[in-house]
């Protein structure tokens, strides 16, 4: 699911014709679909046998619950709905809990009410119920202006398989089991949930949740730029009462004076007025999508007028077009954003428009979320991944982002290179957990170990597997910073890495760090499978994947040939296991059944059977290899 996914995100970069795109973008939904599915019998099951557990950790509660809606805001804006977030602010900034578990239960709900909801808007609101000594009791509710739920079914919709009516899985989709497996997550945080609904005007989902209180939280960052907001005026212009209501909370909280206007007319009259009053407004907050008069018109009316021409004007959109970054540069808008957004991202694009619009500046750059990112920090990054499809995944998805990437297939090799004085400066590990020769725990320690000798400390993110060993909780206990689970999603990859490393201007980051191939091969007598950056695009790497098996196969099949001759049935298991891994994306279905087995052998530690598996196994390498191209070539063992 890893490599289908991933790759086709890659695809979907390039150059397509409308019909690739439309294959592909079919292609995805339906791998997510099946995720999503696989994931809810995994957790369900977890669940049924008692197994299913919370992780403790420190969280940042706004980013994980922004973190949370903007996963699911591409959905809403194809159904044009708005999606509001109203995090109040008696909300802890910093709680103790498992964060993993609160995002799959916002994300079960919000998705269900942007399922079931053709018109309208989705609202997220987040409250402090109650605070006793270290814990606070949290209350969520999710809002929407759908079809709403018949009395009698509000009462059986959390049971298993269950949906509101028998037509509702045919219509809608889904497995029945998110509702059931929310209701045991919310109990296990020692809270309830509950519905409110009416048929035709939509419904409400709560739940409570305890989490604990961070004593002393972390120092978050700082914006990049200094930029006074103190008494600043700005026009809030936004048809929704909501939205107009959060982001006037928002911007009063950082010391500045907003005006709300519902709409285009009302905030032409309100510039007036302040014209007339001599408070003109330095900046104007304005949504796209509105009635009567939409945000590019109100603009274009401002402009027209010498004496509103002055202000800076940002805009948020809830659906954006193709054209409407040329469109805000004809008209001198120095932000599009959009919503929701968080109000991180916010402070720094509010912070950047200001710091330069100063008249010696000249015509700045369109902030928009593209150019938020690509302004942050270029990172130095260590990936140890023993499976060449996550390999190439990961380093294509990392290098997109501008960041620079050594690569290690286990832990010795991640040792080897993290002591090498060519590579000093890492700014993060990506580490695999379950790795041949030394896993990703292992090498953890080992780093730890040496980093107090040395006084420093490297963030190391763990890649896991989703319901195997290795979760959030063992990860920390083992000295990892954070993890992501597999498959790789780019937003949680990346958003694990933000919160970990500071984000810095790129200016700060100029000294340049190019890890060579040459280099990587101190760290190893055999070559390593390093994917660089060819600057040939998306389709390059997406071209690579059908011969990766093949670069690794000979090894692998050494592997599991000495495995059993020594009688290794752990070192069988693990070998298997990594052949597994890479045969997941090839329809190889001989081949992976024979990895199968002999990883069933290893577990067993009867390899009776165990060389008739290897020759199966052997067997349909060669034919894949016949399918692969390159095979052989120096430098691809």
């Amino acid at each position: 699911m890893n490599g289908v996914i991933g790759m086709t995100e890659l695809a979907l970069d390039t150059e397509l014709n409308p019909e690739q795109r439309e294959y592909l973008q079919t292609v995805k939904s339906s791998a997510n679909a099946l995720l999503t599915v696989i994931n809810d019998i995994l957790d369900f099951s977890k669940i049924e046998a008692g197994k299913m557990q919370l992780d403790r950790i420190e969280f940042d509660a706004r980013d994980s619950i922004e973190d949370s809606a903007k996963a699911l805001a591409v959905r809403a804006h194809q159904k044009n709905l708005e999606l509001i977030v109203d995090i109040q602010s008696n909300v802890p900034e910093f709680l103790v809990g498992d964060p993993a578990r609160l995002r799959q239960i916002l994300v079960n709900l919000l998705g269900n009410a942007i399922k079931f909801t053709e018109r309208g808007e989705i609202s997220l609101k987040v409250e402090k119920e109650s605070q006793i000594k270290e814990t606070a009791l949290l209350h969520f509710s999710v809002i929407d202006t759908g079809i709403g739920i018949l009395p009698e079914r509000q009462a059986t919709i959390f049971e298993a398989f269950a949906q509101a009516d028998s037509s509702m899985t045919r219509r809608y989709g889904g497995t029945g089991l998110g509702l059931t497996i929310s209701c045991h997550l919310v109990e296990m945080m020692g809270g309830r949930i509950w519905v409110d609904s009416e048929v035709g005007r939509g419904s409400s989902f709560h739940f409570t949740a305890n989490f604990g209180l961070v004593k002393e939280p972390a120092v978050k960052a700082k914006p990049s730029k200094s930029v006074d907001l103190e008494g600043l005026p700005v026009l809030v212009v936004d048809d929704n009462a909501t939205n107009r209501l959060i982001l006037e909370r928002t911007l009063q909280n950082w010391h500045m004076l907003p005006t709300l206007a519902e709409g285009g007319r009302s905030a032409l009259a309100a510039l007036e007025r302040a014209r007339q009053a001599g408070t003109d407004f330095r900046m104007i907050l304005t949504d796209a999508q509105m009635p009567d008069m939409d945000g590019f018109t109100l603009v274009e009316r401002i402009k027209q007028n010498p004496a509103f021409a002055g202000a800076i004007i940002m805009m948020l959109t809830s659906a954006g077009q193709r054209g409407d970054a040329s469109r805000c540069r004809e008209l001198g808008i120095m932000a599009y954003l959009t919503k929701p957004i968080k109000q991180s991202d916010l402070l720094e694009a509010v912070t950047t428009v200001l710091g330069s619009s100063s008249p010696e500046t000249g015509r700045p750059p369109l902030v928009t979320r593209h150019s938020l990112r690509e302004a942050r920090r270029m990172l130095r990054i260590l990936l140890v991944e023993d499976n060449a499809v996550n390999r190439v995944l990961a380093v294509r998805l990392l290098e997109k982002r501008g960041h620079s990437v050594a690569v290690a297939r286990n832990g010795r090799e991640a040792l080897a290179i993290w002591g090498s004085s060519e590579f000093s400066g890492l700014d993060a590990v990506l580490m695999d957990v379950q790795m041949p020769e030394m896993n990703g725990f292992e090498a953890t320690a080992a780093i730890r170990e040496k980093e107090k000798l040395l006084g420093t400390h490297v963030p190391i993110i763990a890649m896991t597997a989703h319901a195997m060993k290795g979760d959030e909780e063992q990860c920390l206990a083992a000295g990892m910073d954070g993890y992501v689970s597999k498959p790789i999603k780019p937003e949680d990859l990346f958003a694990a890495i933000e919160r970990l490393v500071p984000a810095v201007s790129s200016a700060d980051a100029e000294m340049a760090w190019q890890p060579a191939a040459t280099l990587q091969k101190k760290a190893s007598n055999a070559p390593l499978n390093t994917p660089t950056r060819s600057g040939n695009g998306d389709a390059e790497q997406a071209g690579e994947m059908p011969g990766l098996f093949p670069q690794d196969g000979p090894r692998y099949l050494a592997e599991l040939r000495d495995a059993i001759e020594r009688g290794d049935g752990d070192a069988l298991q693990q070998a298997a296991r990594a052949v597994k891994g890479s045969l997941s994306d090839f329809s190889m279905g001989g081949a992976y059944q024979a990895a199968q087995e002999l990883e069933t052998m290893g577990c067993r530690g009867d390899l009776t059977h165990a060389k008739e598996a290897l020759q199966t196994l052997t067997k349909q390498f060669e034919l894949l290899k016949l399918a692969s191209p390159g095979l052989g070539k120096e430098g691809r063992q």
